[in-house]
């Protein structure tokens, strides 16, 4: 019978209940998907600690990227067939060994990719996209900050932007990471080294992961006409279960940004939830559907068996992730 990890309730990453499920055939628009491998995000750690608004009531399954092979499809379904290696994202359910999701919600794997690369590709591809092209407006000549520089959305903000003339400078929580990113030709710093060098300032766009008191830090490193755009809160994060203390910390220090402050500064911020986009299938597939565009080198870290997902949220929580984690189904 399928499998399905659930949070019973909020708590450190040893909460996940594995157990069997009873799923329905597809309905008319829908596939059903044996899924190989389930994506994490940072936003599923804050989901578990109880600390993601959007998050349905206990008991859930989170999860919102998949790959695997189409095992049923429904009676209205014509562009695929039983067989097919797919991709795909869903709004919430995806630590599941079986999925059924609205077609409309899956891609076929580029010949080129694998399971795996399409397990790590939609919500990074998504956010890294909408962030840095319909919000930011990246240009020539633009000086980047990325502040996650290291993690799978760092990674593909990287990948999207090779065929931009732009400077791009990272972040990341460990000194011991800095070299990979040296090896890749971007200039590196911790965000401690980062806050003590003054002369790292006048940005275009800064990608702000962190949230907080950070967003005031880098709003005043930028330039004329520069703006952020908020992708998370993980300064938020505490190791194991949550801290309520850490999360009203972050929100209190929140900064209150007003329009005539904005006007008077000339610079802009902005925000992206990238769950609230699979509100709108057609505005985020059809975004999707521009990854087979760009020449994508994808960065799959580290999988980890279902069973294991206890480890694999340890894992990014201890900030060890060096780009995209996966769960893996037998």
């Amino acid at each position: 019978m399928p499998e399905q990890l659930l949070l019973p309730t909020h708590g450190d990453q040893n909460i996940f209940k594995l157990g069997q499920i009873k799923l329905k055939g597809a309905r008319n628009e829908e596939v059903k998907v044996k899924v190989h491998f389930s994506g994490i995000n940072f936003a599923d750690i804050l989901m578990r600690q109880g600390l993601y608004p959007d998050a349905p009531a206990f008991p859930f399954t989170p999860g919102y990227e998949f790959s695997g092979e189409i095992i049923e499809v429904g009676a209205t379904v014509k562009n695929f067939k039983i067989g097919d290696k797919v991709f795909g994202g869903c709004f919430f359910g995806g630590y599941s060994s079986e999925l059924n999701v609205p077609a409309n919600q899956v891609r076929r794997l580029a010949d080129n990719w694998t399971l795996e690369d399409g397990a790590s590709l939609p919500v990074s591809f998504l956010t890294a996209y909408v962030t840095l092209f319909d919000l930011a407006r990246i240009k020539n000549g633009d000086k980047i900050l990325i502040d996650c520089i290291t993690g799978s959305l760092g990674g593909m903000c990287i990948e999207l932007l090779k065929g931009i003339d732009c400077d791009i400078i990272g972040l990341t929580s460990s000194k011991s990471k800095i070299q990979l990113m040296l090896n890749r030709g971007i200039e590196t710093y911790t965000h401690d080294q980062f806050y003590n060098n003054k002369s790292l300032n006048n940005f275009d766009f800064i990608l702000n992961s962190q949230g907080g008191g950070t967003i005031t830090a880098h709003y005043n490193r930028l330039g004329p006409a520069g703006r952020i755009v908020v992708v998370g809160a993980s300064s938020a994060v505490a190791k194991g279960k949550r801290s309520l203390l850490k999360a009203i910390k972050m929100l209190f220090n929140m900064p209150k940004f007003k329009p005539v402050q904005l006007m008077n500064d000339n610079k802009g911020v902005m925000g992206i939830n990238a769950l609230r986009l699979f509100e709108m299938p057609e505005f985020l597939f059809e975004r999707l559907d521009l990854a087979e565009n760009f020449d994508l080198k994808f960065n799959v870290d580290k999988i980890f068996d279902a069973k294991d997902v206890a480890d694999a949220h340890a894992y990014i929580e201890d900030r060890k992730s060096k780009g995209k984690v996966l769960l893996k189904w037998n």
